[in-house]
Parts: C-alpha cells; sequence; structure tokens
C-alpha cells in the first residue's frame, strides 16, 4: 500500500471529485483502453452556458476548451489561451490563443469564436445560468446581460488576439479566477444564425463539437457519456482510447475500485471516497490513498424570504448548529470549522473575526423574542449521493429541533435542489461550493440578480463591499474591505458556513501522472493521465 497525506500549500480546490475505470480489456493491448470517470450525481444539462453545475462542469471539461485553469497556488496556466496580458490601467485584458487549436471537425479556433460565446452567454434571450460571471466586463449589467445587443466590450484583433474590457479598473486575477477558468468557448460556424429559441432548445447541444481532449460519442441519461480520445489535441493526446463518465452512488466507489471496476476516486464535491469507508481504502496494498485539505466547503442556505427568517432569526440557527460535532464526529477531523466562505487557509482571512459560538439555549430565546411559528413544519432540501452532506443534514436537523424547531429534510437529486431553491420553496438548504484563494469567490452567491442565490439576498450591501474590494489593485488596500464581508456575513447569517473538507482520493498504482494538487477548479488534466498494464 501507498499512503500519502498532503499538508494544504496555497489551494486545492476540489470542487470535484473523479473516479476512473480502466476496462478489463486493457490486459489485452489490441483492444480499446478504457478510462471511467465516475461522480455521483448527473450533469444537469449539455449546454455548457446554462449550468452552475461542477457535475456538468467536469463533462464539457473534457469536450470543450477554457481560456486559462487555476493552479493549485491559486496562480493561472494555459488551456486555450498560451498567455495573456492586462494593460497598465488594469481595465483591460487581452488573451493570445494557442494557434494549434482546432474543433473536432478540424477548423481552427480563432478569437471570433472567444467573441462569439462572449455575445452568446450575454444575450439575456439565450438560457444561460453562467452568465452572471460577464458582469465585470463594460457593455453589460449586473448579471452580465448585454446592454444592446452585441454591446459586451469584447473585440478580436486579429485571429488569435481577442481583448476583453472591464467596467473600471479590477483587480485582475478576480476576473480571471471568476470568469476565464469557466468560460467554455463554442464554435462560431456551428452556432452562427440560430436563433435563441434554437440555441436554447436541446436538441442543439445534443451531439457536441468541441476542442477539447475528448470527442462526443454517445450517452444514456442518468448513467452515462461515452466519449473518445481526440488524437489531434492541441494539448497533446490523450493515453487512453476512450472515456466514460459514469453515474455512481457514493457507497459504490470503493467497492468499484477494490474490485477493478473503478481505477480512480478523487475526493471533493463530486464523488469522494466515504469517511466509512476510508480506513479501508487506506489498507488497500494495491490504492494510493491520499487525504487532502481543501478550501472546498459546505454551507446552509436559508430562504431570507420567508417572513419569520428575520435576521435575528437567522443569527439564532447559525449559533444552534454544533460545528465540533460535524467537524469531529462527522468528519473525523477531515476538515476545519467555517464560519464566512473565506477560509483560515486564505491570507484574507480576517484574523480578528469572533468565531460565531455554540449556544442553543441562547438561541431558543431569540426565537421565543422574535415570535418564530413554532408549529410550522421548515422545508430542508438536500442533494442525494453525498452522504457525508445527506449525515450533516441530520446533524442540523437535530440541532434546530432541540430548539423546539420542526424540520422536514427532503432528499433530492441536484438539479430538482437547484430549481426548487431557485424558485424559493425552501426553508433550508445545503449545498457546496468549491473557495478559492479570491475573496470575492462568494460574490455569485450573495448577488441579487445571480442565478445561485439561493438564500434569495435582495440587498446588494455584499456585492457592493466586494466590488468595492475588487477594484483596488494591492492586497494591502483589498484585505479592509474582505475583512469587513466577513463581518457582514456573520452577521447577516444568510449562509450559516459549516466546514471545509479534505479531498479522500484513492487510485490504482496502475494509475500515473494523477496530480491531486491539479484538481483545483477543473484542472485535471484528464489527457495527461497514464494508464499502465
Amino acid at each position: 500500500m501507498k499512503q500519502r497525506t498532503r499538508r494544504l500549500r496555497m489551494l486545492v480546490l476540489p470542487v470535484a471529485a473523479l473516479v476512473i475505470l480502466v476496462g478489463s480489456a486493457a490486459a489485452q493491448s489490441a483492444k480499446p483502453r478504457v478510462v471511467t470517470i465516475a461522480m455521483t450525481n448527473a450533469w444537469d444539462t449539455m449546454m455548457p452556458v446554462n449550468t452552475n453545475s461542477n457535475y456538468g462542469l467536469l463533462v464539457y471539461d473534457q469536450i470543450y476548451d477554457r481560456l486559462v485553469v487555476t493552479k493549485a497556488d491559486g496562480s493561472f496556466a494555459p488551456r486555450l489561451a498560451k498567455s495573456w496580458s492586462v494593460n497598465a490601467a488594469s481595465t483591460a485584458i487581452t488573451f493570445t490563443l494557442n494557434e494549434k487549436a482546432t474543433w473536432h471537425d478540424g477548423k481552427p479556433v480563432t478569437a471570433h469564436d472567444v467573441v462569439f460565446t462572449a455575445q452568446l452567454y450575454s444575450n439575456p434571450a439565450v438560457k444561460a445560468l453562467a452568465r452572471y460571471r460577464l458582469n465585470y466586463f463594460a457593455g453589460t449589467d449586473d448579471a452580465g446581460a448585454e446592454l444592446s445587443p452585441g454591446s459586451i466590450a469584447v473585440k478580436a484583433e486579429g485571429d488569435y488576439k481577442v481583448t476583453f474590457t472591464f467596467k473600471k479598473p479590477i483587480f485582475a486575477d478576480t476576473v480571471i479566477d471568476q470568469w476565464a477558468t469557466a468560460f467554455f468557448v463554442i464554435p462560431k460556424h456551428i452556432f452562427q444564425g440560430k436563433t435563441p429559441a434554437e440555441i436554447n432548445a436541446p436538441t442543439l447541444w445534443a451531439k457536441p463539437v468541441g476542442s477539447g481532449p475528448f470527442r462526443y460519442e454517445r450517452e444514456i441519461t442518468g448513467e452515462r457519456m461515452e466519449l473518445v480520445a481526440n488524437k489531434d489535441y492541441f494539448l497533446g493526446a490523450p493515453d487512453f482510447d476512450r472515456l466514460v463518465i459514469r453515474i455512481m452512488p457514493s457507497a459504490s466507489l470503493l467497492s468499484g475500485l477494490i474490485s477493478g471496476e473503478v481505477d480512480i476516486i478523487a475526493g471533493g464535491a463530486m464523488g469522494s471516497i466515504s469517511l466509512d469507508d476510508w480506513p479501508t481504502a487506506q489498507k488497500q496494498a494495491n490504492l494510493v490513498t491520499e487525504s487532502i485539505p481543501t478550501l472546498n466547503y459546505q454551507t446552509l442556505i436559508i430562504n431570507t424570504q420567508q417572513p419569520y427568517m428575520t435576521q435575528r432569526v437567522r443569527q439564532a440557527f447559525n449559533m444552534a448548529i454544533n460545528r465540533r460535532v460535524l467537524v469531529d464526529a462527522l468528519l473525523r477531523g477531515q476538515g476545519v470549522a467555517l464560519m464566512t466562505p473565506i477560509s483560515p487557509a486564505s491570507p484574507y482571512f480576517n484574523q480578528k473575526l469572533k468565531d460565531i459560538p455554540y449556544d442553543p439555549v441562547k438561541a431558543a430565546q431569540i426565537l421565543k423574542e422574535e415570535k418564530f411559528p413554532f408549529d410550522k413544519e421548515l422545508v430542508f432540501y438536500v442533494p442525494s449521493g453525498n452522504i457525508t452532506r445527506e449525515r450533516t443534514a441530520v446533524l442540523i436537523e437535530q440541532d434546530f429541533e432541540k430548539l423546539g424547531v420542526k424540520v422536514r429534510i427532503q432528499t433530492v437529486d441536484f438539479p430538482t435542489l437547484m430549481n426548487n431553491m431557485r424558485s424559493g420553496t425552501h426553508d433550508f438548504g445545503i449545498i457546496g461550493s468549491g473557495g478559492t484563494l479570491d475573496p470575492a469567490e462568494s460574490r455569485e452567491m450573495v448577488s441579487p440578480t445571480s442565478t445561485v442565490n439561493f438564500s434569495r439576498l435582495t440587498s446588494t450591501v455584499l456585492t457592493d463591499i466586494i466590488d468595492e474590494g475588487a477594484a483596488k489593485l494591492t492586497f494591502a488596500t483589498r484585505k479592509p474591505f474582505f475583512d469587513k464581508y466577513q463581518e457582514k456575513v456573520a452577521e447577516l447569517s444568510h449562509m450559516p458556513y459549516l466546514y471545509t473538507t479534505n479531498a479522500l482520493m484513492a487510485y490504482s498504482k496502475r494509475l500515473s501522472n494523477v496530480s491531486a494538487v491539479d484538481f483545483s477548479r477543473l484542472n485535471w488534466r484528464v489527457w495527461e493521465w497514464k494508464v499502465g498494464n
């Protein structure tokens, strides 16, 4: 057995957890070598502009390309863009594309594709949940929608250079981290001339043409997707022939790994080895196991638009959560308690911020003072497929029941959870997110115009603070604003933050060139994995 435990260097963001299966056919070299990535929930759509789901992002990252990726230390690495530069005033960024990149049909990827994609994302007639990532650019509103047709400030400078102009001077790394790392470029020659209705229809995306390391072949809804290696991939052809993305319950991941059905499980929100199975995984002689501290966090969502969810009530619920039990008993030390989205591992962490005390007695008193409706049964949505998250919800339910509050947990699939919380049918919800070293990372979850503002905040007080801080161009001038942001998050208690989690990763010794620290921000680089006999 080979076992390693890594310390957090700067950033390990497992927004995703991966599972790989090398098919039994690999024993015969004449047959195609197959690698399977397993995740615990299905992708919600094949339209990359219209998702916030990490499960969908995993799929798109194989078929399409992003401009850049974020590395474990918080810096950036090339993907479709081979280089980039920011002007002296920090009001514009120019990307230079890799001239070797081609679409799966052989046509070159150009700056005109990037411009077209940005215009499509920002078109309000197009379904685009990821549109909010464009709100930094001139010619868009706070939700990232164009102010007039084609108004987003993006310009092709020849075939392989493209420039985006910001609304105002901004710390460019914020834009790169929040936008460029999740901006999947689509082919202009396929979508040009299509109406918004045609673009919004699933049929147009059913057999995608991308520029990524794998080509789409087929899918079985809710079960698997099958891809073939792009031998012409500009960053290097994959080492194996086929890639299968499977949906598996978390309870089955380790058994699949031990049996040889699965070759790698990379911890995180999309499919970590369960805490129950972790000791067993560590004992397997044919596996490498790693416990990797991350900035990936879990948070409780409170619907602030419910009339009984006043700020004091939300504060009461926040102090009723026993985070020590969550970290020590549930996570068994494989995580760290969290009060705000900015982790103690981040240089932007507010050292002066007081911990939210665990005080159920005071919490119960506040609820009585606020005339909370104790006879009402509160709806608590929990995504299926993640045992740790489900158990977290049960422990929180028990904490709240100690206050005399009735809670009904509803476990649903991830797309249903997101739809229900967008429509506001919840009192509580639980969701994970991939934190980063960028303190503005959580802006999307608090902006009144964002599609992932599940707490349904209508005030801009948090986004105003974030935007003021993001406009400062040095760490020293930025930090006071993000100190203030953390204080305000704790005060509002719209999203009681719970804990960060370690990624519990295991993979067969048949695999090599797997870098766990590069799993941050979708940086899996699957095409670089090597498969032995």
